[in-house]
């Protein structure tokens, strides 16, 4: 017997594996809708079973996990996505679904990585590995993952992830998003949030929050703002 659809109100998955069920995909799709305010329109979800296959989607080699096509309501699932990593894989993907759907270019790009980690509970900051490294001069220079040095990937994630943290700790985060629909997030950070000097304060917070211990592995996606070809998150990256 051929696999069935199944589908939800947030998604349409294609031929999932059996351990997929409709009560899952609700769990983490409620969780989102209620964070970031907003009814989905229902998302693709393609399952790829063949590595080579899945790859020739993305074109980027081995390491994805998954990937989103932000233009075509699209999300691509790789062999390495399993009954155990679904969750939080599945739930970044939607989150920059949201995002996409809900505030278009409003979510700066040096935060919507660390946004939709936050919000799927994807990973922990790591904040005494996070001082060691080399941050830009600028934050807002973190815009997208996989340009410039591979080696530097890591730390987009969770630099983003930290600011998203910060943000919280500074200001009402719901109502910043709120505020951001149709408008910038940026012009938002000084009025409302109280934060002149986006870069001077969160090395400040890195330097206070580096005391605190923390783990968890860091869960990798690349994006663009929907303009061109099909827009591309990559999930996933080795640990060891």
């Amino acid at each position: 017997m051929p696999p069935v659809d199944l589908q939800t109100n947030a998604a349409l998955l294609k031929s999932p594996p059996a351990w997929i069920d409709s009560t899952r995909i609700n769990k983490i799709a409620d969780n989102i809708q209620s964070e970031l305010e907003w009814s989905i329109r229902r998302v693709t979800v393609i399952w790829h079973l063949d590595q080579a296959a899945f790859e020739k989607i993305h074109k980027l080699g081995p390491l994805p996990r998954a990937v989103a096509l932000k233009n075509k309501n699209e999300i691509h699932l790789g062999p390495k996505v399993t009954k155990e990593n679904f969750d939080t894989i599945f739930g970044h993907e939607l989150v920059h679904m949201v995002a996409f759907q809900k505030y278009k270019q409003a979510i700066p790009a040096w935060l919507e990585e660390g946004l939709a980690n936050d919000i799927s509970k994807n990973s922990r900051v790591d904040y005494q590995w996070l001082i060691k490294q080399a941050l830009p001069t600028q934050v807002t220079d973190l815009a997208h993952p996989f340009q410039g040095d591979e080696g530097r990937v890591p730390l987009h994630y969770a630099a983003s992830q930290a600011l998203v943290e910060m943000l919280r700790d500074r200001c009402d985060f719901k109502n910043l998003l709120r505020l951001s629909v149709g408008r910038t997030m940026e012009s938002y950070l000084v009025t409302y949030c109280g934060i002149k000097d986006l870069s001077k304060s969160f090395n400040e917070w890195i330097k206070k929050k580096a005391g605190q211990k923390s783990s968890g592995p860091i869960e990798l996606h690349y994006h663009d703002q929907g303009k061109g070809q099909p827009v591309i998150l990559i999930h996933g990256w080795p640990t060891g």
